[in-house]
């Protein structure tokens, strides 16, 4: 993307994007502190993409995935996901009931809710930092954890996201460990593009 304003957010994008940046950052830092090691943010990109492009990175339709969904709130409104492999999910709700990584085989109640926990904890530390860079009240709905697959995830998105025809504006990066490679997601921040921060 330019240096453009778009409808969302009344300035210029590279402003946004280090907000955002920041943000990520700090949603990196606190979910480290709950899965005890370090947990570092990607590339930010902030592109617009046809909803049919969604798919590009991430892998056939049909492909099953989890994605860790919560509602934005406030002056700020959108929609912010983890999308993960199932493998993925099964590795990081191991890490969160400390169990050696492999002890989970399905993702029942109990693995969801904690992943549910990684998705709340993610956006809140997300949202607080963008708080505090634009004065603005920011707030996460409760977590939803989507065990289905890739297109039907990508659906509820679609759904929700107020495109304009079949685009929509996603500001990404991958949150992972460096280390073992056990935790891997990638963090979408989709905003409604009628909330508008200036």
């Amino acid at each position: 993307m330019n240096e453009q304003s778009v409808s969302w957010y009344r300035g210029p994008l590279s402003r946004l994007v280090l907000q955002v940046s920041a943000g990520m950052e700090n949603a990196a830092r606190g979910l480290s502190g709950m899965l005890g090691r370090t947990i570092t943010t990607g590339t930010l990109q902030a592109k617009v993409v046809r909803f049919s492009e969604l798919y590009t990175d991430l892998g056939h339709p049909e492909t099953g995935m989890v994605g860790i969904y919560l509602r934005m709130e406030g002056d700020l409104r959108g929609q912010a996901i983890l999308i993960l492999s199932v493998q993925s999910a099964l590795d990081m709700a191991d890490l969160l009931m400390e169990e050696p990584p492999g002890t989970s085989t399905t993702l029942g109640d109990l693995e969801c809710s904690a992943l549910g926990e990684v998705g709340n904890l993610t956006v809140a530390y997300f949202l607080n930092a963008m708080s505090s860079l634009t004065g603005k009240d920011l707030r996460p709905s409760p977590p939803a954890v989507m065990v289905n697959m890739l297109g039907a995830i990508l659906n509820v998105l679609a759904t929700t996201a107020g495109m304009t025809g079949d685009e929509l504006l996603i500001i990404e990066t991958v949150i992972q460990d460096p280390q073992d490679k056990l935790v891997e997601a990638r963090f979408w921040v989709i905003p409604d593009l009628a909330s508008e921060i200036e």
